[in-house]
């Protein structure tokens, strides 16, 4: 049996996935072939099928925190040294910084995106400052853009404007 994967606001997503006998099948899930479609159209379930040429509206807040994802992962320079900002190492930072708080005379050599580099105890922690800064920079923006969705003045220009570098 297949089962046919819908959005939030019911339109077909597309995507077509077959089921055993006796499971069931998610809420976002129909059981029901979506009609033949032609170009510009769309099916739409409200307990039936519908075709309409209305396009489903963009899911913002999903579009805007897989974005917001790209650049807080993508990696940043701080003070000319490269520093990758995947979660793994932002953890590795943090914890670079804790231990340079510890002792006063923290020298480690970080490995960046370009390669190793030697830093003092007060390196690191700066280093740590300015990255965590421009990953809450992320947040903040993913944050206005929420709020543009919110009031309806969200457009897909803004998606890409306005990020840290």
């Amino acid at each position: 049996m297949n089962i046919y994967q819908i959005d939030m606001s019911g339109y077909w997503s597309g995507a077509v996935n077959a089921i055993n006998e006796g499971q069931g099948a998610p809420v976002s899930w129909v059981l029901s072939p979506p009609p033949e479609l032609g170009a510009g159209e769309y099916a739409l379930w409200s307990g039936r099928w519908s075709v309409t040429s209305v396009p489903p509206a963009p899911d913002w807040p999903a579009l805007i925190a897989t974005r917001r994802w790209q650049v807080e992962t993508g990696g940043t320079t701080v003070a000319g040294v490269q520093v990758n900002t995947e979660r793994d190492s932002q953890a590795l930072l943090t914890g670079a910084a804790f231990a340079a708080t510890l002792d006063p005379a923290y020298h480690i050599k970080w490995k960046a995106a370009t390669g190793f580099v030697d830093l003092t105890g007060e390196q690191v922690i700066g280093l740590a400052s300015q990255a965590r800064a421009f990953v809450q920079a992320c947040f903040n923006r993913e944050a206005v853009l929420l709020g543009a969705v919110a009031d309806g003045s969200i457009t897909a220009e803004m998606l890409e404007e306005g990020w840290p570098a």
